[in-house]
């Protein structure tokens, strides 16, 4: 069969994978210059590895991407670096029970209440019961009031803004079930890994075209008409979309209008993040990852991705991470690199006294309006079907990997099965 996908990120590159391996024609379109969606990444001449635009990393039950990386023989890097909260314009690593117990802000009932809600968490399997109760109330009845408005409430505060009122306790089971002490990260980068993928594909015949953007999805009797917005069309036997779903009901002709408005309807949050190229650590304790549990503060969390990974391989340079998620429309959107960091400064002196702008040797914004879903409660019934209307044209993306949140590793596994759907028939 002639098949084709939209979208270079890890579903549509594993889902090709799996196809190409069978002997299927495929051809991949990416409207961007880059492969890898979300997880794609940034090279500059002095740098031995590409940058995520948006962090990334994996964790030691991601299977599916661990596997995914065995098969095209390509390393992963297993290491534990330290992850910390911002409370009271204060620093503490709470990234482990011992940490927890030392946190000065709670009592130790609600020490104990916490971190046996976690464990609990972390070993229940069956997740469905936890979908129909708002995050909010499951918390505060389990780990107790104080635990919530301190360690919880303003990072969701932070990540969904209005609509946290509407998420699930079973988003937050996923957060924890899947979470491990030791993180992983492809050798050369997450791009590097792409590439790696993409090579396998284009050994076996399959075409990863670039900047190539679908403008219309359309059947014409037992064929799908891909329309390309340069005037190129192609024709397929199947068709796999991961875009997310409202683009998905722009582009296609011929959905029926209640699906249509269904899942079109979906909301979403973007983000923003811009990384600084410093000339000195920012975190002197080695901090990774710091969450900022203080709703003053302009961003969601800070990352230092060299206290993870070694700045040897990006030419010397501290890369840290800014970001922030927000609806698409906020106003940051509109902001460039250098009025962001001119927002950001304060505070990040607020944390580490000593930054100054002059630490900036290079500074990178990127965007994503599709970056987090919203999944509300009882959403396991809302879920669009990889298996649309349309005879022969599939959807997958990351507004259907719930209950697990959406990442690289369940990109691959929502590839591998829809390949295994098409396979079947």
């Amino acid at each position: 069969m002639k098949i084709g996908i939209i979208g270079s990120g890890f579903t549509g590159l594993s889902a090709g994978l799996q196809l190409s391996k069978k002997g299927h024609e495929i051809v991949i379109f990416e409207s961007s210059d880059r492969i890898g969606g979300l997880a794609t990444g940034f090279e500059r001449n002095n740098w031995n590895w590409s940058l995520e635009s948006h962090y990334h990393h994996i964790f030691k039950s991601d299977y599916s991407i661990l596997n995914l990386a065995k098969e095209v023989d390509h390393k992963i890097l297993f290491l534990k670096p330290r992850t910390s909260l911002l409370y009271k314009s204060k620093m503490f690593q709470i990234d482990n029970p011992i940490s927890l117990l030392k946190f000065p802000y709670l009592d130790l009932v609600s020490k104990f209440r916490t971190g046996l809600t976690l464990v609990y968490l972390k070993l229940l399997i069956n997740w469905k019961s936890l979908e129909k109760i708002n995050v909010s109330d499951f918390l505060k009845k389990t780990m107790g009031r104080s635990s919530w408005s301190i360690l919880w409430e303003p990072l969701f505060i932070q990540k969904f803004g209005k609509f946290m009122t509407v998420i699930p306790a079973s988003w937050f089971w996923a957060r924890i079930k899947k979470r491990s002490a030791a993180l992983g990260y492809p050798e050369g980068g997450f791009l590097k890994l792409a590439k790696t993928v993409a090579f396998e594909i284009e050994k076996r015949s399959g075409k990863i075209l670039l900047k190539s953007n679908v403008k219309e999805i359309k059947k014409e009797n037992d064929n799908i008409v891909v329309s390309l917005s340069n005037g190129k069309e192609y024709v397929f036997d199947k068709l796999i979309c991961t875009s997310n779903s409202s683009s998905f009901v722009k582009m296609t002709k011929g959905l029926p209008k209640k699906y249509a408005y269904k899942i079109s309807n979906m909301k979403s949050l973007g983000v923003i993040t811009l990384i600084l190229c410093l000339r000195d650590r920012y975190f002197n304790d080695k901090t990774y990852w710091l969450n900022i549990n203080d709703l003053e503060y302009p961003f969601t969390a800070i990352v230092e991705h060299t206290n993870f990974i070694d700045k040897g391989n990006y030419g010397g340079c501290n890369i840290l991470y800014v970001s922030k998620y927000l609806e698409v429309g906020n106003e940051y959107y509109s902001k460039n690199e250098n009025q962001l960091l001119d927002k950001f400064t304060p505070f990040l002196k607020k944390i580490n006294p000593s930054f100054s702008k002059n630490w900036v040797r290079e500074k990178f914004l990127f965007k994503s309006s599709f970056a987090q879903p919203i999944v509300s409660l009882n959403y396991s019934k809302e879920i669009p079907k990889i298996i649309t209307p349309i005879e022969g044209i599939f959807l997958a993306n990351m507004q259907q990997v719930y209950p697990w949140d959406r990442g690289t590793n369940y990109a691959v596994e929502l590839g591998e099965k829809v390949a295994k759907i098409i396979l079947s028939k």
